[in-house]
């Protein structure tokens, strides 16, 4: 896939709570001449990164209209049909600054929607068991008649004699304390469990659902059954990782939207490198563990982002790789794309 760089256009849209919304524009033409700068990171972690647009000379009355946790979206493309380079929410709104000629505003977002402190307990579920109960009761003991002796003397000869006699004597009735068993539903909070057999997308599906966590694709590497029960403990987030670690596969933010894709998919759109945009010849960094990443810088392609295969065919490199970070920024008049791209 090539890109024809020419007639730039840039937008910022910001919508308010209320629906209402303030866009931005620049094709570098009379009407819409309004140049601002921007910069977009990517890469192959769950975590949303933080991107910014500077704005220039903006009235206060517009300044004003951005507040925080506003839904923006910034998109770029060469011709006119908009492309999103990300979506986010407004994290930090700058104070206006000025240099005596210039005044400019940074204002700062956050990709997507960020899931890290949303809370273990969002994944338990409620587990109904049978239990013992006792209950104390008091039980009533009817009245009744009894046989009652009692003990009397008389003399004979002189002498004090003992003797028995029965007599009927009614005893009233009473009651007694006594403890009683039963069976009682009781409910539990316990952490989710998986049966043998559920597959890692099934348990990824039931985990992201129960928590919220909205995941707009997922594509994995490896979704093999599991072949004996899982059982989900802890924070959504950290369960989601370590499954999609398990499922060889990588979770990130792609444009704003939170995905799990396959780093080894071969159905991925290519984009041809060569000589003519390379802005400067490629670098070689190597990590602690030996992989090789080059950096490569082009005019923005607002189709690129993590995972997106390159084809390099520059006197500089060639073959077959994937980008694993980047940034697409402008300064309000030159819009590039620099890239991390690791060999496939």
């Amino acid at each position: 896939m090539t890109t024809e760089f020419k007639d730039p256009h840039a937008w910022f849209i910001v919508t308010s709570d209320d629906g209402d919304s303030q866009t931005v524009f620049n094709n570098e033409t009379k009407d819409n001449n309004y140049p601002f700068a921007f910069e977009v990171n990517y890469s192959d972690q769950p975590t949303p990164a933080q991107n910014t647009v500077t704005l220039y000379n903006m009235s206060q009355e517009h300044r004003n209209f951005y507040q925080k946790g506003q839904k923006c979206e910034l998109a770029f493309n060469w011709g006119s049909s908009k492309k999103t380079l990300c979506q986010g929410y407004l994290s930090q709104i700058g104070v206006n600054q000025s240099d005596g000629t210039t005044e400019n505003i940074v204002i700062t977002y956050t990709e997507g929607t960020d899931y890290k402190n949303i809370e273990a307990r969002k994944i338990r579920v409620e587990k109904k068991k049978k239990v013992n109960q006792y209950t104390t009761v008091k039980k009533k003991i009817p009245g009744k008649w009894v046989k009652k002796r009692i003990h009397y003397y008389t003399t004979e000869k002189g002498k004090k004699v003992g003797h028995y006699k029965y007599k009927k004597e009614y005893q009233k009735a009473t009651y007694q304390k006594k403890r009683v068993k039963h069976k009682a539903t009781k409910t539990f909070m316990v952490n989710m469990t998986f049966k043998k057999g559920k597959t890692y997308k099934q348990i990824i599906s039931g985990v992201s659902a129960k928590a919220g966590i909205k995941i707009s694709k997922i594509n994995l590497h490896k979704n093999s059954a599991i072949k004996k029960s899982y059982t989900a403990s802890g924070k959504p987030l950290t369960v989601l990782k370590s499954l999609v670690k398990r499922a060889e596969s990588k979770m990130l933010y792609v444009r704003g939207d939170l995905q799990i894709l396959d780093p080894n998919d071969k159905k991925r759109s290519w984009y041809v490198i060569t000589d003519d945009i390379l802005m400067s010849p490629p670098t070689l960094d190597e990590d602690d563990e030996g992989t090789s990443t080059w950096e490569i810088t082009t005019p923005l392609i607002p189709e690129i982002t993590t995972l997106s295969g390159i084809i390099m065919q520059s006197k500089y490199l060639k073959g077959k790789f994937f980008v694993s970070a980047g940034q697409h920024s402008s300064d309000g008049t030159n819009p590039q794309t620099q890239m991390s791209i690791q060999a496939v």
